[in-house]
């Protein structure tokens, strides 16, 4: 049987929160719980409205979890009104719904972050940003002259010249 309440989170319900439940939405989003360890659930949700589906992975304490994902109609209590979850659990995981959208087989990144190129976490990590760069060298040109001597003078020389 499948309700709109996290299992557990409701006494009337005699069900519990564990690895494997799951829950699905009417856009064909699912939420599946991965791990219940202590306080805290570990789940991934799928989001398969796109044209390659994505997984969020993500943990949250138990309390949070079952208000965040329980459907509550008059929101006196911090739940989350219209919006539906059906939660199953007794019944496995629709894999074949992720694998029909299109996932691929293969290693998956462990966070979005992974997905980032080295050059990108470098800049992120040094806050730098992309500007345009000065085509104006002839001040870069008299730095190095200055500095070197002999065939930098005449290429310097020839550097000013052109600049007029």
């Amino acid at each position: 049987m499948s309700t709109n309440d996290v299992p557990g989170a409701n006494p009337a319900n005699n069900d519990e929160l564990a690895m494997g439940c799951w829950a699905e939405h009417d856009d064909g989003s699912l939420i599946l719980v991965e791990s219940t360890e202590g306080d805290r659930v570990i789940y991934s949700m799928f989001d398969l409205s796109k044209s390659k589906p994505v997984e969020y992975r993500d943990a949250m304490p138990k309390a949070i979890f079952e208000k965040t994902f329980s459907y509550d109609a008059d929101d006196d209590d911090g739940g989350a009104p219209g919006v539906i979850w059906t939660w199953h659990d007794k019944t496995p995981f629709p894999w074949d719904r992720v694998i029909k959208a299109g996932a691929e087989d293969g290693p998956r990144d462990v966070s979005a972050e992974d997905t980032l190129s080295a050059a990108a976490r470098v800049a992120e990590s040094l806050r730098l940003r992309g500007e345009r760069i000065s085509r104006d060298l002839g001040h870069r040109a008299e730095t190095v002259v200055r500095r070197s001597g002999g065939i930098w003078d005449k290429l310097s020389r020839a550097l000013a010249e052109l600049g007029k």
